[in-house]
């Protein structure tokens, strides 16, 4: 509970009333590590390959891009968010709802992306989210996400005028939990990306579920 109301509803509201300003901070001229990261994935998976998309926002870039060769699927706990993306990609599937308390059958999925979105869930919910990805991919499925690089047990901070929940582990311990929940991990680095006027680092995993 945070200042008596639960993390999601924290990530909810705070997302619901600065999803706008949230889409201002990604420069015309400066673009995010997550679209090329994402067209790298998108190239290696056949066509029309079935992509889940947590933490989703507003469809843009990364749905827009799912969704010129493939089957998109965006959950996002913001009902603006959601309401955003379906005018922004009008092909693609969208669920309001906390990833925490959805059900996808088992192997539904070629790929799953989570872009800036893990580190808004509670740490001590992270292994249990790493197993349902690995029940939700297919085998030999591709998982491709960020959190930020330091330890952060749990914290609510102003973030473009709005309270924001955010926590993640180290590097080393998201990677063992990764390894625990049966994934391999194929890849990890650390990135930098401006956001307005300040720069972020992110660590960046790309896992497999092996066949």
């Amino acid at each position: 509970m945070i200042d008596g109301l639960p993390s999601d509803v924290v990530v909810q509201r705070g997302y619901d009333r600065v999803a706008q300003e949230y889409a201002r901070l990604e420069s015309t001229t400066a673009e995010w590590p997550r679209s090329q990261r994402l067209r790298e994935l998108l190239d290696q998976l056949p066509e029309n390959s079935k992509i889940l998309d947590v933490g989703c926002g507003n469809g843009i870039p990364a749905m827009r891009l799912i969704q010129k060769r493939h089957i998109g699927v965006g959950v996002d706990i913001s009902a603006t968010q959601v309401s955003l993306a379906r005018k922004n990609v009008p092909g693609a599937t969208f669920i309001r709802g906390n990833i925490m308390q959805l059900q996808f059958p088992t192997s539904s999925f070629s790929a799953i992306v989570s872009f800036y979105a893990i580190d808004h869930l509670p740490r001590e919910q992270h292994l249990q989210l790493f197993r349902r990805f690995y029940s939700w991919l297919r085998p030999g499925g591709r998982l491709l996400f960020t959190t930020e690089p330091h330890d952060q047990p749990g914290v609510t901070a102003q973030w473009l005028g709005v309270s924001m929940f955010f926590s993640q582990f180290d590097p080393d311990t998201t990677e063992r939990l990764l390894t625990e929940a049966g994934l391999t991990v194929t890849d990890r680095s650390i990135e930098s990306q401006r956001e307005g006027e300040t720069e972020i680092q992110y660590v960046w995993y790309s896992a497999t579920k092996l066949p």
